[in-house]
């Protein structure tokens, strides 16, 4: 019953993480809608939407977050494989364990941070005022989320006994 119920959420978390991938990836075919009708109204002398470039900043920032858990899954990130070859495998396990609970703990500390800063903004009121208004919380809301879901993924990383290499990575399965 207990694995059973810890199936179900690990699936449930995959969905959400894929969910929040194809999220992002409708953000970014929906900037480069957004320029394509930009740069096509200023090349027909019309005039484009004021808010175009502030919506694609805003979009630029949910986009990164909500495919940053799906990017620690898929372990797309930055290994310097000649330092990390060099070392013996008792002591790349101890690095991947070293390095996957640091990631976790800054994560945790980002996603802390925001969501104080988010908090706060609500309290305040505060707003960002730009060619498109926004609430300031709806700029920490993203980081806190996406932080959070990769202190998960690290978490993830660092239970199964994860390698930081890819070239590993790929040898075990």
């Amino acid at each position: 019953m207990r694995d059973m119920s810890r199936e179900m959420i690990s699936r449930a978390w995959d969905k959400l993480v894929n969910g929040m991938v194809l999220f992002a990836c409708a953000l970014i075919a929906a900037d480069c809608l957004l320029i394509v009708v930009d740069v096509t109204l200023r090349n027909f002398g019309r005039q484009p939407p004021a808010y175009t470039v502030a919506l694609t900043e805003y979009s630029l920032l949910y986009l990164t977050m909500a495919a940053a858990p799906w990017l620690v899954r898929e372990r797309a990130w930055i290994v310097v494989e000649v330092i990390y070859r060099r070392t013996s495998s008792t002591a790349r396990g101890r690095l991947d364990k070293l390095i996957f609970g640091l990631c976790t703990l800054v994560s945790v500390i980002v996603a802390v941070m925001a969501g104080i800063l988010a908090v706060e903004g609500v309290m305040r009121g505060e707003v960002e005022i730009r060619s498109l208004d926004m609430p300031r919380w709806a700029l920490f809301a993203p980081v806190t989320l996406g932080f959070s879901m990769m202190a998960v993924e690290f978490t993830r990383c660092l239970i199964r006994g994860d390698s930081m290499s890819q070239a590993e990575a790929d040898q075990a399965f």
